[in-house]
């Protein structure tokens, strides 16, 4: 029996590489919720044998899976905060090669990005692209998707839109799938696999990936008592979730306003620092209760301007530009930066300016004092204010 491993490994080991014309329909990406384990997936024109060939200082290790479209190979006992490369049989050829590192590091950089559809006159690969590769160049050890990866998640050419707009990014990091209000379909859950809610921990944070959708309604009670076992960890705890609980957007679904309430005092007794949704596509920070209420739907999608009055509590935003957070991790503390990446006009038609790498709009860090709940334009009154009755008093 161990020959005929042997025999198959080598035989594996000898197929050519793919071609251009040979690439997986979707894929491949990765997910991982344990420092030790990751999952490869792709996703075939026609059924068909797919494996895994994973590499790691000069050793190769083939995992196989059975004939089909989809193939999404577990790979497990992986050496925690390691990087790995690997490539995927497609055709009886091996792919290019690809790379990721596994969770356990104590310092490590993370993104955080949503709402990716398109929608005309523009594609996924005018914006969602644009917005991936800035991504692709900070190298993160994984990107949160915040949910809305497409327009309508039944059908597989809106699938095709937004692999083929991220394909190098998503090969090369994991993915954390957070589901949004238009990811409600079966080919969401085949294509990631993933729980509707489920929790993962990145050295000494914890993250708390929460489903906020309508669908979900009849279990809040049920996720709502997870959500509180969760919390109950020493850890400090980042909530991910698609619909905002501070928005300037009327189309507030969701959550009701008797649950958000809920849901805030369990962050609040239980360790959470920082939530980050989408839905609002733009980016829109607010703090209350000495958590970070940070919105970013700044993927790709059309994007929107203000429509109702900001609440008090909100901070910083900016409107009509394409951006990502990216989050520096120093052990339990963290940095959180929106970086600009394109300006919109504001039919969303063109991007009227592409900003240089690294333009930074909006930061905030766990080791800063709380800031005021009171909105920018109030500050500046008080301030403003404070001065006049200075110079009066000179």
């Amino acid at each position: 029996m161990k020959r005929i491993c042997v025999i198959i490994l080598l035989l594996l080991l000898l197929v050519p590489a793919v071609s251009a014309a040979d690439l997986p329909r979707w894929g491949p990406y990765i997910t991982s919720a344990d420092e030790d384990t990751v999952t490869i997936h792709y996703y075939l024109y026609e059924n068909a044998s797919g494996a895994v060939e994973l590499a790691f200082r000069g050793n190769t290790t083939v995992f196989s899976s059975e004939p089909g479209g989809f193939h999404h190979i577990r790979i497990e006992d992986l050496m925690p905060d390691t990087e790995y490369s690997y490539r995927i049989l497609v055709n009886d050829s091996w792919s290019e090669t690809y790379s990721f590192r596994t969770l356990g590091a104590e310092n490590y950089m993370f993104v955080v990005s949503g709402d990716t559809r398109s929608e005309p006159p523009f594609t996924q690969a005018e914006r969602h692209g644009v917005v991936a590769e800035s991504i692709l160049n900070e190298n993160p050890l994984f990107v949160v998707h915040l949910g809305d990866f497409s327009g309508d998640a039944d059908d597989p050419a809106e699938w095709d839109r937004f692999f083929s707009a991220g394909r190098n990014l998503y090969a090369n990091t994991i993915i954390v799938p957070v589901q949004g209000n238009h990811d409600y379909a079966k080919l969401y859950t085949e294509i990631f696999g993933m729980p509707d809610w489920y929790a993962f921990t990145a050295g000494s944070l914890k993250f708390l990936v929460l489903n906020t959708n309508g669908w979900t309604q009849i279990r809040f009670a049920n996720q709502t008592a997870w959500l509180g076992e969760e919390t109950q960890s020493p850890k400090p705890k980042i909530a991910l979730f698609h619909h905002p609980f501070y928005t300037t957007d009327q189309k507030r679904t969701g959550l009701t306003t008797d649950q958000i309430p809920v849901w805030q005092e369990i962050f609040e007794n239980g360790g959470v620092a920082a939530a980050y949704s989408a839905h609002m596509h733009a980016y829109e920070r607010y703090e209350s209760g000495g958590i970070a209420y940070v919105t970013n739907g700044a993927g790709g999608a059309p994007l929107y301007s203000p429509v109702t009055e900001p609440a008090d509590e909100m901070v910083n935003s900016i409107y009509h530009t394409l951006g990502y957070v990216r989050v520096d991790v120093n052990g339990s503390e963290f940095t959180s930066t929106f970086f600009s990446v394109a300006e919109v006009s504001e039919d969303n038609s063109v991007l009227t300016t592409v900003f240089p790498k690294g333009t930074a709009y909006d930061v905030f860090s766990t080791t800063d004092p709380v800031s005021s709940p009171l909105g920018p334009g109030i500050i500046f009154g008080i301030l403003s204010g404070a001065v006049f009755f200075i110079r009066r008093k000179r």
